[in-house]
This record gives C-alpha cells, structure tokens and sequence, in this order.
C-alpha cells in the first residue's frame, strides 16, 4: 500500500456530498453502468487495518473473498479491489461492500474519514474512542465524558460566533443596579398573598416568563402552602383589590408573557438573527426591569411548564420551587485547559468578584446555582453564549490537530470581549 494512501489510477472514483457523505441514491446514480446487479451476496467484512487514511477490509461471499481498501481525499471516495478489476468500472465485490457500509453504518460513515478525522484519531487515541467491529467492517465513536468535540462531535450546531459578539453589551454592568423600587408587600385582601411564578418551559419552547397567582401564606408567613389556578392572578375579583405597585408588576408580567408566546424558546436559531431580533431584545429589556421589581418581592418561585394545558390548572407542587433572586450580575470568562492530547474550553462566572461554584446553565437568559438562586445574565450576548455551552454539556473538547482551527473561530473573536485563561 502507498503511504500517501490509495492512488487514484489504482481506484474506482465515487464523489462524496459536499460534506462527505454518500447517500444511497448517490451511490446508484454513480454505479449505474456498471455491474453492480451481478450479486455478491451477504458479503461479511473482516477489518483488516486502518493506516495512512486508508481503511483495508477482507470482504467475503460464498467462501470467496477479496482484500477491499477505502480511502476518502476531499470529496472522493477511493475504491480499489484486489480482484483485477479495470477501474473502469466499480466491481461487484466493491458495490456491494459499499452497499452494505451504506446500510449498516449510515451515509454519514465516510465523513470520519477526513484528514485528523474521527477515524484517524481514534487510532491515534485509543483511549478516548471506542471500536466496535462486526460483520460490516469497523466503526468508531467517542466516549461520552469528551462531551461536545469540536469539528468531529459537536454537541450542537457551532454557532457564528461573530454575529453572536455583535449583540449589544450589557444593559446593566455588574454591582450597578439600584435598590429594588416596591416595599416588600405582597399581600392582597381575604389572607391571600400574591406569588410570582417564573415559567421555565421544559422542551424550551418558549422563553421563561412569570405568571402572577394568588396563594395561601403559611402561618409563619415565609412561603406559601397552597396556589391558586394560574388564572387567579388575573381575576377581576383579585385584581381590583391590588395596589398601584402589584398593578403595574402584573402588567408588566403580562406584557412580557405575552412576547414570549411569539418566539420559541431556543436562543442560537437562524431566526434570532433575522426575523426575531427585535423580540428578543424587547424580551431581555422586559425581563432587565420585572426582575429588579421582584427581587422585592418575598414569594416568587419557578414553576415547570411542560404544556399550555397546565395553565387552565393549579400549580402542582412537584413542579414549583422558591427561590432567591441575586441583584449582582454574572461576569463570565473562559478557560483552555491542556489536557495532554487534548483541550477542554469552559465557562466560568463570577459574582462580584468571586468565582461561582457549580452554577447551572439550563435556564435561558439565567445562571442559577442549586436551583434556588438565581442571576440573570446582563446581555442577550452572554445568553446566547450561556446557551451553546450548556448545549455543549458545559465543556468543549478540541483535539490538538484541531486546535489552531479554533482558535481562530472562536478563542481570538471572543477574547475581544470576554478573560479567557489558559492552564
């Protein structure tokens, strides 16, 4: 074998997709004239190495067998067959070797073939990959504890980076907000006391909002025992007994209920930047002047919406929590760590200051820490940010072979705006 890899005078030629995979209408398209109807049944490939790029297989039918070798270069697809065919046209033995590749593996099996690809590292680093070999040949994934691995893996789509450090800059910096502007008060006539659910919907399709209720006060007055339908808040009978404050909260909840209907609930979407843009600023701006209101507020919990249908219910207990709204605003940064082969990037925060332990990612437009404290991030750009890191699994594995790619996409962009450190 050529230590370059196949030559292409050596093989039959079949093109890729522009991201290297091979479909099977491809395959057909491309094999059409040739032999290909001539059966080679059931064959069962035995791996026989992968080296240089080029996958060697033993492909074997009716107790007859022929050494088959694959090898993908751009978007080309290699194959040569030790059968003595011309190259002129795809043998049977190779067709139907490809064909069952195509069915067993998927047509995305050849784009792990590239140059510092899946297939390539996975040999080069056998601990962080596993081989499964069968009948069709060899196949390779990654280990679950590398999380999202750039270029190969990706946990979710790589965002633009650029567009996203082109939102605005933070409404309100950090240790700058003012006191909360309404006096602790949340009761209303008839022992009952108003409760402000933040919504947080489970399949994020549709921003957190907050829906005001009404509820019963335990008797020591720190929480409450017992809520109301979700409608209870918006009563005739309950709202003409609230005072001006609670009035103008309520509206204001509404108000901004009422935007987050209207986009879905996932941030790093082709529709951000086009068609909901002005939403979602409009959102964040809402969100920037209702959180300082009920920070003031003693009884405000989170409520899981997992349904529409829910609403026309009461809060059911499984699904709310109270919890603590911080006036200080997350400051986030990143961090390289060499991992030897490898390079993991993650996030941190700090809050005044001082670096937050164990916060979670999984509520848009917030940072919480146990559930039961949250903050709100200061700019559209930081959630989008938050967003694809959580989406990521809270870490980036980038393999060394990939690292000066990004670098360039994504370390030197952000390092305009964001402390990234590296250890």
């Amino acid at each position: 074998m050529n230590s370059g890899g196949i030559q292409s005078k050596q093989a039959f030629c079949i093109s890729l997709l522009p991201d290297r995979r091979l479909t099977g209408k491809s395959l057909e398209k491309q094999t059409a004239n040739c032999f290909y109807r001539v059966q080679w049944p059931n064959p069962c490939l035995k791996f026989i190495s992968f080296e240089n790029g080029v996958l060697t297989l033993r492909s074997t039918s009716n107790d007859e067998s022929y050494t088959l070798q694959l090898h993908v270069r751009q978007q080309k697809l290699l194959v040569a067959c030790n059968c003595g065919n011309d190259k002129k046209t795809i043998c049977k033995h190779a067709y139907w070797t490809l064909n069952d590749i195509h069915w067993k593996f998927g047509e995305t099996y050849f784009t792990k073939f590239t140059a510092h690809g899946m297939m390539e590292l996975a040999f080069k680093y056998p601990m962080h990959f596993d081989k499964q070999e069968s009948n069709a040949g060899i196949n390779v994934f990654p280990r679950v504890e590398l999380k999202s691995i750039y270029q190969l893996a990706p946990a979710t789509p790589m965002p633009d980076i650029e567009t996203i450090l082109k939102l605005p800059e933070p409404i309100v910096k950090a240790n700058s907000l003012p006191s909360p502007m309404f006096p602790l008060s949340a009761q209303i006539p008839g022992g009952k006391a108003m409760v402000y659910l933040i919504m947080i919907a489970y399949r994020y399709d549709q921003l957190p909002s907050v829906i005001p209720v009404t509820g019963q006060p335990t008797v020591k007055g720190n929480t409450i025992k017992a809520f109301d339908s979700f409608t209870s808040g918006l009563q005739k009978a309950n709202t003409t007994s609230l005072n001006n404050e609670q009035k103008i909260l309520q509206e204001k909840c509404l108000r901004l209920y009422k935007l987050t209907e209207k986009i879905g609930g996932e941030l790093l979407t082709d529709k951000l930047f086009s068609k909901h843009l002005d939403e979602l600023s409009a959102i964040f701006q809402e969100w920037a002047e209702l959180y300082l209101m009920l920070q003031a507020q003693p009884f405000v919990f989170t409520h899981m919406l997992f349904n529409k249908k829910q609403l026309r219910q009461k809060p059911k207990r499984n699904y709310w929590l109270q919890v603590m709204l911080s006036a200080s605003v997350p400051v986030l940064s990143f961090v390289v760590t060499d991992k030897g082969d490898h390079y993991r990037f993650t996030m941190q925060a700090h809050i005044d200051g001082v670096l937050l332990e164990n916060f979670e990612t999984n509520t848009p437009l917030f940072i919480t820490q146990c559930s039961e404290l949250i903050f709100r991030l200061g700019c559209l750009r930081d959630a989008c940010l938050v967003e694809w890191i959580n989406r990521s699994g809270d870490r980036i594995t980038i393999f060394k072979e990939h690292f000066e790619a990004f670098q360039k996409e994504v370390l030197e962009p952000l390092q305009r705006h964001y402390t990234i450190s590296f250890a």
